[in-house]
């Protein structure tokens, strides 16, 4: 069994769950994942993750100099599926569907939520920057913070006021990402 510390503004708490060693228990922990997990690599978004990504997807909207999607997979190995990506304008055929793009994006960003820790994020940041993306920002709805990392430097932290990418000159009110 393995410990893990989970903690709410109420109290901490621990937990044991069990930690799947054997082959026949990590098919069995791989069943009970749904496709979405399994396509993906990760666990499904909780209400939290959907409402701040739409925000965030509102939000850059506004920037007619980028086209931005949300749940593309990169055609890299393993795939990885972030929740938003900003491409330099490109066109669309709607007539012609890629399911892994190789193109990669400007910018990522990973929604972390209660159903989606950051156990992976410190895996996943290299490779975005290896792949040649320029910023990866990670939301932390929980407590209203993005963290926009741009390789070889520390990560900017913004917390309230205007976010400001500098990989793409973006910039964001935090106030309307995580709005009630």
């Amino acid at each position: 069994m393995e410990t893990v510390e989970t903690t709410s503004s109420k109290s901490a708490k621990t937990k044991k769950r069990p930690n799947p060693t054997t082959e026949s228990e990590l098919t069995a922990s791989a069943k009970k994942r749904s496709d979405y997990e399994l396509e993906r690599g990760k666990p499904m978004p909780s209400f939290i993750h959907g409402i701040t990504q739409t925000n965030i997807l509102v939000a850059l909207s506004r920037h007619n100099a980028f086209t931005i999607g949300s749940e593309i997979t990169l055609d890299l190995n393993p795939r990885m599926t972030p929740d938003i990506l900003i491409f330099k304008k490109r066109k669309v055929d709607f007539q012609r569907d890629e399911k892994r793009v190789a193109e990669m994006p400007l910018t990522v960003i990973e929604i972390l939520s209660g159903t989606q820790g950051m156990e992976n994020f410190d895996e996943k940041l290299p490779r975005y920057f290896e792949a040649g993306v320029q910023s990866v920002w990670l939301v932390q709805p929980f407590i209203k913070t993005i963290a926009v990392f741009l390789p070889n430097q520390e990560p900017q932290v913004f917390t309230k006021g205007e976010l400001h990418d500098p990989a793409t000159g973006i910039s964001l009110n935090l106030d309307e990402i995580f709005k009630s």
